[in-house]
């Protein structure tokens, strides 16, 4: 019978030490063996197939996207600008001045308002508006400008005085 006094430390420890590599080893060799291989291999391993790599990968998910209902892609010798469309109707042409005029006739009004200013004030702030207007003076909007101005000004304006405020 061996009793455990006729070890010494010493043989204790190299067994200890022996085992556990034993153990270690076989545990390494049995679970994980292909790591162990690609180690000592040194080799990459092989990436994984990606699904966005390939080409055709959205369109077999849901199709091609379309544009939107109206709109085409052109190539940039397709297509070219015109110059400015003459249009039949001048009336359309003076539509976008109308509302600028009008804005600026309200700036002149605060300005002669806000200066204490009188009729003549108005009159000579008023010749820069019909400068830069110009064209309004022979438009069809000219009536609607006017009662605009009689309404809103707080001094007394004569027909021919209107009219004579654009000339």
């Amino acid at each position: 019978m061996i009793l455990l006094h006729h070890f010494t430390w010493r043989q204790f420890g190299i067994a200890a030490i022996i085992l556990t590599f034993l153990w270690y080893a076989i545990v390494l060799l049995l679970y994980f063996r292909k790591d162990i291989a690609t180690w000592f291999a040194k080799r990459d391993p092989e990436p994984l197939p990606h699904r966005w790599d390939e080409d055709d990968w959205d369109r077999e998910l849901a199709g091609e996207a379309l544009e939107d209902e109206g709109v085409s892609v052109l190539s940039s010798d397709s297509f070219s600008f015109a110059g400015a469309k003459k249009s039949e109707h001048a009336e359309d042409d003076l539509l976008g001045l109308v509302p600028d005029a009008l804005e600026e006739i309200k700036s002149v009004l605060y300005t002669v308002e806000t200066q204490k200013g009188d009729k003549a004030d108005f009159v000579s702030l008023f010749k820069l508006v019909s400068a830069k207007y110009g064209r309004l003076k022979n438009g069809p909007h000219l009536s609607a400008i006017n009662d605009w101005i009689r309404d809103n000004v707080p001094f007394r304006f004569s027909n021919e005085e209107l009219t004579a405020l654009w000339n």
